[in-house]
């Protein structure tokens, strides 16, 4: 499906920004942002809430640009619903620290955009508001939790929209959508605001940017970094490509856009480098992420509650990859923790040595092409299980596993990751590459990017 964005929402953030220091521009820029969410929105249904009045003046460098946000990060002024069915409707006073730069920066936020019930599933919907739809075919997913802003930025309801990443929680809907994002660093971006009542974690859970391009993922990244921002690369580059030695754990279809990306990319002149990335994909990476996302995020949630998620195990039997191990880190073992994170540092320093000679490293965001939406076998209060199956060339693989398979490694290094759109299933939807770069190289791994999107167009079509 091609989507028919009006020019004046499809330019480079760069030559938006420039043009909003005109009144008239301004004012033309963000009627055609209204007309477009008023025209678009109750098909893709995307937002929490919008704003599109433009500001009287503009204030730079970004000139009232105007963003949106993942509602489960604060903004000033602005409800937060965290995609609850009963959600509060008293406004947060402060922003989160990255929502408050872009808005010192001269940003205006325009919308809060969707999620599932406390980011917890890899779908957008709640009975309160219904389903964000893929805008590429609404009987599609747009992916979660990040969905409505994935969506939005694809359908061209927002320029720009900050969403966050836990086990693929930005990655997996820009990949389905169709458009790019970036997970900094851990630690690069202050994480805070994204919790209830000041509270954060202290590992793993990123706030990252959806775009449409590379270059808007650059130019923000260069805004926040200021003085610091710059190239450091002299544009060559080697790249480590996952190729599998045995059975892959995708669907056929999702393989067959995986190996045209993979013969695209070893033509472009990059250094190309094929590897299974065995050890990046061993049990225990699961394990280690799974018991310290538990043992963390179990700190939020009463122990009574983690006792009855727990005695129910069946969601860990169809899901020993992922569910499992949650649920074991819920457990609270102080000294495990520890040992689990000092075997994650030695995890980390082992993947520093062994991809030493690369720039990045290419794999799948997904082994799944995005399906028709789903409905939970159970649902308690947001914390869902799916009994749906999905048939890989590894095996079948439920609804969890399925799905972060390819996100929970590379989460696990703390390393940035761009996704980048690389083709389309048979039903026209995309799917995409995530791009991991060394950490705190971000900008070499945005310029890096910016090439593959410069010498590989991702599909043909207008959308971009």
């Amino acid at each position: 499906m091609t989507i028919d964005i009006p020019e004046i929402l499809t330019r480079t953030l760069r030559e938006t920004v420039a043009g909003l220091a005109n009144e008239a521009t301004r004012e033309a820029l963000y009627g055609a942002l209204r007309a477009r969410r008023e025209d678009v929105e109750p098909v893709v249904n995307a937002f929490e809430a919008r704003r599109e009045q433009s500001p009287r003046t503009a204030k730079g460098p970004l000139n009232g640009l105007p963003v949106t946000v993942k509602d489960q990060i604060a903004a000033g002024g602005w409800p937060r619903t965290f995609g609850l069915e009963r959600p509060s409707r008293r406004a947060d006073r402060a922003s989160a620290t990255i929502v408050a730069r872009l808005v010192e920066l001269g940003a205006e936020v325009t919308g809060k955009t969707a999620l599932p019930p406390n980011a917890l599933d890899f779908q957008t919907f709640n009975r309160r508001r219904g389903r964000t739809n893929n805008p590429h075919d609404p009987r599609f997913t747009a992916g979660g939790s990040s969905g409505g802003g994935a969506a939005a930025v694809a359908s061209g309801m927002s320029l720009l929209d900050i969403g966050a990443d836990l086990a693929g929680s930005l990655r997996l809907p820009a990949a389905w959508c169709g458009v790019t994002s970036l997970t900094p660093t851990e630690g690069a971006w202050p994480a805070d605001g994204m919790l209830p009542g000041g509270q954060r974690l202290q590992h793993f859970a990123r706030i990252g940017p959806i775009a449409r391009r590379v270059d808007d993922l650059a130019f923000l990244w260069d805004c926040l970094a200021g003085a610091e921002a710059g190239k450091e690369t002299s544009g060559s580059y080697r790249i480590g490509l996952w190729t599998p030695d045995g059975p892959a754990p995708m669907e056929a279809a999702a393989r067959a856009v995986w190996d045209g990306f993979s013969t695209r990319l070893a033509a472009t002149g990059i250094a190309v480098e094929t590897d299974p990335m065995r050890t990046l994909f061993a049990p225990e990476s699961y394990r280690l992420f799974g018991e310290i996302m538990g043992y963390e995020t179990g700190a939020l949630i009463p122990a009574p509650i983690r006792w009855l998620m727990r005695r129910d195990r069946s969601p860990a039997r169809r899901s020993p990859g992922f569910l499992a191990h949650v649920h074991a880190g819920y457990r609270r073992d102080g000294a495990r923790h520890a040992d689990n994170l000092a075997r994650m540092a030695a995890a980390r320093r082992e993947a520093a040595a062994r991809f030493d000679g690369l720039d990045a490293l290419a794999l799948p965001v997904t082994g799944l092409c995005a399906f028709r939406h789903l409905a939970p076998s159970s649902d308690r209060a947001g914390v869902r299980d799916y009994a749906q199956r999905f048939d890989t060339a590894a095996g079948p693989l439920f609804y969890f596993d399925a799905l972060t398979r390819f996100t929970v490694p590379v989460t696990l290094l703390g390393w940035p990751v761009v996704t980048l759109p690389i083709g389309r299933d048979a039903n026209g939807i995309p799917l995409g590459v995530q791009v991991v770069g060394k950490p705190g190289r971000e900008r070499v791994l945005l310029d890096l990017c910016a090439t593959i999107e410069t010498r590989l167009p991702a599909y043909s079509g207008t959308e971009r």
